[in-house]
């Protein structure tokens, strides 16, 4: 049994080296804008849907939001196993890489959507790729840090989906101030 000695006088931050940082850094981003993309769509979901449903369909606008919600995160779910499998037979970079496309895609698809199936269609695939990028970032993170900073890597990791949530948070507050704001006279 071979035990790896740690300086102690060293702290935890300079035994990474800059590939394990990078790795970090990559999957850190990818997660902070999932998390700006899932706040925005609870910003937006409901003008999006006044555009795709019908005048008489108005009132139903919060369950219509909850079946794109749904569909959304049932994505991830699935989006997780499935780039849990794929990333075992072409790799954790390659699988991360086609997630972040499939995601980004999806996502630029959903602005064309015809009608609210094919916006909850569209939101299913975005859920996919955001999580096969989750699984994958997750995988890549832990598999390059070492064992006695695995669990900051981790949460470093996860921190990017609350800082990427609080963006859309911040700037939704100011469009509503500059849009209550009374003109000066």
């Amino acid at each position: 049994m071979s035990e790896t000695v740690l300086d102690v006088s060293m702290p935890w931050y300079r035994t990474l080296n800059r590939d394990q940082w990078r790795v970090l850094l990559a999957s850190n981003l990818g997660w902070l804008f999932d998390g700006f993309e899932i706040y925005a769509l609870f910003l937006t979901v409901g003008f999006a849907l006044h555009q795709l449903l019908e005048a008489s369909q108005y009132a139903e606008t919060p369950r219509y939001a909850g079946y794109i919600l749904a569909t959304t995160v049932f994505g991830w779910a699935t989006g997780g196993v499935i780039g849990g499998i794929v990333a075992d037979y072409i790799g954790r970079k390659r699988t991360m890489m086609l997630a972040v496309l499939a995601y980004t895609l999806t996502t630029g698809l959903s602005a064309i959507a015809w009608n609210w199936e094919a916006f909850a269609i569209l939101r299913f695939l975005v859920g996919i790729g955001i999580g096969s990028e989750w699984v994958t970032g997750a995988s890549l993170v832990s598999e390059v840090w070492p064992d006695h900073v695995r669990g900051k890597g981790g949460g470093l990791l996860q921190s990017g989906a609350g800082i990427g949530s609080g963006v859309p948070r911040m700037h939704s507050g100011r469009a509503v101030r500059r849009s209550t704001a009374r003109p000066p006279h």
